[in-house]
C-alpha cells in the first residue's frame, strides 16, 4: 500500500512546482509610488490609480502624496519607494548632487506657466525697460521667460529686467502692488491674477520643458525592468484617460484637489489638457533646457551631459512591442 501512497505524493509534489510559478506570475507585485505636488498636472497618475490601471498591469501599487519633489527623491534613494512622479529640475539636481537615480519618462513635457502683465501692456515688446517678477533666477518661469523675450529680441536683465519674488503668490502681490508690471505665473494663481483684471500675453505651452517627471533607482531598473515597464503603462493608461475622458478627469481631479468649483476644475482641465506626453519618451532636449536653467546656481549643470540622467529602454521595448499602438487607432 505505501507504493500508491508515495505515487500520489509525488503526483502532487509535481502539481505544486508545475502551478506554483504561474501562481506567482499571477499575483501583483506590491510596490510603492509618489506624488510630490496637488496639482491637476498629476491627474493621469491619479486616474491609473482609480481606475485600477496599476492592477491591470499586475502590479499592486500603494500611492503616497510626499509633499515636495526633494523629499520625496530622498525617500526614492532610501528605498521607501520604488517610484516617484518628481519634477524634473529637482531629479536633474538630485543626480547632479550624485543620487544613483534615472529619469525614464517625462509624463509632461510642457508646462502652463504664462506671462501675466498689466492692463495698459498690450504686447510683450512693451516690456522694454520694465520689470518682470519670478519665482526665483532659476526656475521654469525664468527659462521661459527668457524664451518669450528672445521671440522678439529682447534680454532679460539688458532690456527687461527681473526679480525674485519666492512664489507666484508673492510674484501675484508684486504685479497688484505695482513694483512689477509683469510675472510669470502658473495655475491656480495665474486664474487669480485673471480675476483682477491682469491679462495674459504669452504662453509656455508651446516651449518643450518636462514638468512631471517618472524616477527609479538605477539598481531597481537593473533588478526590475519588469515592473518598470508595467508602471509606465499603466501611467501611459492615465495620459490617455485624461486626454480622452474629460469628465472622468475632472472628477478624480476634483477628488485629489479637492476643488469643488466646477468653472475652476474645467480651467485647469484646459490649461493641462495638451501638456502631457502619451509616448512618456524622456528626450535629451528636454534635459538641456532643465540643465540650462540650473546653470546659473550649480557649475555642475554646465558640463553635464543630458544623456547621463535618462534611460529610455523601458519605453523603447515597449514601443517595440506595440504597446503605444492603441492610443493612435
Amino acid at each position: 500500500m505505501s507504493k500508491p501512497v508515495c505515487t500520489f505524493g509525488f503526483l502532487c509534489a509535481v502539481i505544486l512546482l508545475v502551478i506554483s510559478p504561474l501562481y506567482s506570475a499571477q499575483t501583483p507585485l506590491k510596490s510603492r509610488a509618489a506624488y510630490t505636488v496637488i496639482s491637476g498636472i498629476l491627474t493621469p497618475i491619479w486616474l491609473a490609480a482609480e481606475e485600477r490601471a496599476f492592477q491591470k498591469y499586475n502590479l499592486d501599487i500603494e500611492l503616497v502624496f510626499i509633499s515636495g519633489s526633494p523629499v520625496t527623491l530622498r525617500s526614492l534613494v532610501a528605498g521607501e519607494i520604488d517610484f516617484a512622479a518628481p519634477g524634473a529640475e529637482p531629479a536633474v539636481s538630485a543626480i547632479l548632487g550624485g543620487a544613483d537615480l534615472s529619469i525614464v519618462a517625462f509624463v509632461a513635457n510642457r508646462t502652463p506657466i504664462s506671462l501675466y502683465v498689466e492692463p495698459a501692456i498690450a504686447k510683450v515688446e512693451e516690456l522694454k525697460g520694465k520689470t518682470v517678477a519670478l519665482t526665483s533666477f532659476a526656475s521654469s518661469g525664468a527659462y521661459l521667460l527668457k524664451v518669450c523675450l528672445g521671440e522678439v529680441r529682447l534680454e532679460q536683465r539688458k532690456d527687461v529686467q527681473v526679480t525674485q519674488s519666492g512664489g507666484y503668490v508673492e510674484s501675484l502681490a508684486a504685479l497688484q502692488s505695482g513694483r512689477v508690471q509683469g510675472a510669470m505665473l502658473a495655475p491656480p494663481i495665474s486664474y487669480r491674477a485673471e480675476a483682477l483684471g491682469f491679462k495674459k500675453i504669452w504662453s509656455g505651452l508651446g516651449v518643450e520643458y518636462p514638468s512631471t517627471t517618472i524616477a527609479v533607482r538605477k539598481s531597481y531598473l537593473t533588478k526590475s525592468p519588469e515592473p518598470v515597464g508595467q508602471f509606465l503603462q499603466a501611467i501611459a493608461d492615465g495620459v490617455h484617460l485624461f486626454k480622452t475622458d474629460r469628465e472622468k478627469a475632472l472628477k478624480v481631479m476634483a477628488q485629489y484637489t479637492k476643488l469643488k468649483d466646477r468653472t475652476i476644475l474645467e480651467k485647469t482641465y484646459a490649461d493641462n489638457k495638451d501638456v502631457h506626453n502619451q509616448m512618456l519618451l524622456p528626450t535629451e532636449s528636454g534635459i538641456r533646457t532643465i540643465l540650462e536653467v540650473l546653470a546659473p546656481v550649480n557649475p555642475k549643470a554646465a558640463g553635464a551631459k543630458p544623456e547621463a540622467f535618462i534611460d529610455a529602454g523601458p519605453l523603447k521595448r515597449l514601443e517595440e512591442r506595440g504597446f503605444f499602438k492603441k492610443f493612435s487607432s
